[in-house]
């Protein structure tokens, strides 16, 4: 994991706050301004960047604590840290992650049943387990009541007798459709499971509208299907709060809006009306039928609404992508998403929608990894935005990477350090991925490994000293550094 620049800053503020509403604007820059300063304090009173690693995350934590982990709220956001002191697990595993990868120090976050937390330098001599403050220790009993309600949802929303499942089996189903607690997650996989947090909120509150919005939000991170469950859910809970003779009142809406056509109040009714009638149309698996509503909408309206209309178009589109992503029809939702892209060229949130959508279609459409690479490349000449994206540069460097690999095994030297100058370069050119450390180990450990077979010990010392150069902190690249001198 990367020493966090100002630019790293910037890519994980936007993950936080996506789009470019004046709010998710502000919210980067307050949150922005406040990591920067916290960040001097941590150099300058802490001393942080001179101490050892295990004295490097106890400071970190005790700042933490003594200043931003103050009070504990189940609804806290991010900048509720600096503003007042108030967070919650979610939100401390986040804040946590940025100063440790300020200070380049490896992490991975874990969900535990109804909290976060980090394991923070995992594969080193004793790896530290960073809680928020108000964390205690869970007893089976607790555990047990949280994984049987999550069932009950489970049950209610996907209709499946759960009654003569073993218990053994209940957890199997749970861990299905929640999060198991092995499971190593990133940075990116923590900002989705904040999203979710906060979408598991609004469901309880019964504001469905923000439920989906968070959900939303969760997709374009990851993808897991305890989003699609609380999806489904929502859909269900609003059928079940249709009005029966809500038809004659979106008729009369439509009249006093043709007498009025000025205003602004009815149309905007109206839009809210067609997106709740749209979301219990696709919940029943009815696109044609969404599609056949949006025409009766359109024609109903005033003469001279284009916008309006275009409006209610964009919103059934966005809809339609998440519907189709929750069936695991990622093909036609590529399609849209790739329509939608065309009219509005320079949208960041659709090009993500089809940056994520066209490589993740490409990994499982094309198992064999050269023609993975090709195929991928052509994708970028179409979409250069693709080149900036993390799964396009796993793709590329995983197989440079391992053709390194291969050709030093195959004691293939002239042409593994041929494929090594190439990856070389990918680096260079390719600044991103979320697996990057890996493949760059992967490609010069092989290279030193063939030196130290052949007894050439300056090679492979040299070919350890370059990965660390990419991946400084490295506990397996620093032993193999150790070891190496000793030639």
């Amino acid at each position: 994991m990367g020493h966090l620049h100002a630019v790293d800053l910037t890519g994980r503020l936007r993950m936080l706050y996506p789009g470019e509403s004046p709010a998710a604007i502000q919210q980067r820059q307050y949150l922005g301004k406040q990591l920067e300063n916290l960040f001097v304090r941590l150099n300058h009173y802490d001393r942080v960047n001179r101490r050892s690693r295990r004295k490097q995350i106890e400071r970190i934590e005790q700042r933490y604590r003594r200043e931003l982990l103050l009070h504990y709220d189940p609804s806290a956001e991010l900048t509720d840290a600096f503003r007042d002191g108030r967070y919650n697990d979610a939100t401390a595993a986040l804040l946590y992650g940025l100063a440790l990868e300020k200070y380049n120090i490896p992490y991975e976050g874990r969900v535990d049943h109804w909290e976060s937390y980090l394991i923070v330098d995992p594969q080193g001599k004793k790896p530290v387990r960073l809680n928020a403050p108000a964390v205690r220790p869970h007893t089976p009993v607790s555990e047990r009541s949280y994984r049987r309600e999550y069932l009950a949802l489970v049950r209610s929303t996907l209709d499946e007798d759960l009654t003569t499942l073993s218990p053994a089996a209940a957890d199997r189903l749970y861990h299905q459709y929640y999060y198991a607690p092995d499971q190593r997650l990133n940075f990116r996989e923590l900002s989705a499971y904040t999203q979710f947090r906060r979408a598991q909120r609004a469901f309880a509150s019964r504001d469905y509208p923000a439920t989906l919005a968070y959900l939303t939000e969760a997709r374009l991170l990851d993808e897991r299907p305890a989003f699609r469950l609380y999806q489904r859910a929502v859909a269900l809970q609003q059928a079940s709060l249709t009005v029966p003779d809500e038809e004659t009142l979106v008729k009369e809406l439509f009249v006093q809006w043709r007498e009025d056509p000025g205003s602004q109040y009815l149309p905007a009714r109206l839009l809210r009306y067609f997106d709740e009638q749209q979301q219990l149309l696709l919940a029943r698996g009815g696109a044609e039928g969404a599609l056949d509503l949006l025409n009766r909408y359109c024609t109903r309206a005033p003469a001279h609404t284009p916008q309006w209309c275009a409006e209610l178009g964009m919103l059934q589109s966005l809809r339609l992508l998440a519907y189709y992503q929750a069936r695991g029809e990622n093909v036609q939702a590529l399609h849209l998403a790739e329509s939608l892209l065309n009219a509005h060229p320079e949208d960041l949130r659709l090009q993500g929608y089809v940056a994520e959508l066209t490589l993740v279609n490409l990994r499982q459409t094309y198992p064999d990894a050269q023609e993975l690479v090709d195929r991928a490349k052509v994708a970028a000449r179409r979409y250069p935005f693709l080149l900036k994206h993390d799964r396009y540069a796993d793709i590329v460097l995983r197989q440079t990477a391992l053709r390194v690999r291969d050709l030093f095994a195959a004691e293939h030297e002239t042409a593994a350090l041929l494929a090594l100058a190439h990856f070389r370069k990918q680096l260079t050119e390719i600044p991103n991925g979320y697996d990057r450390t890996l493949w760059t180990l992967t490609a010069f450990v092989a290279a030193s490994n063939y030196y130290f077979a052949e007894e050439d010990y300056a090679p492979a010392r040299a070919y350890i000293e370059e990965a660390l150069r990419y991946d400084p902190a490295n506990d397996f690249l620093l032993h193999q550094q150790d070891l190496l001198a000793r030639y």
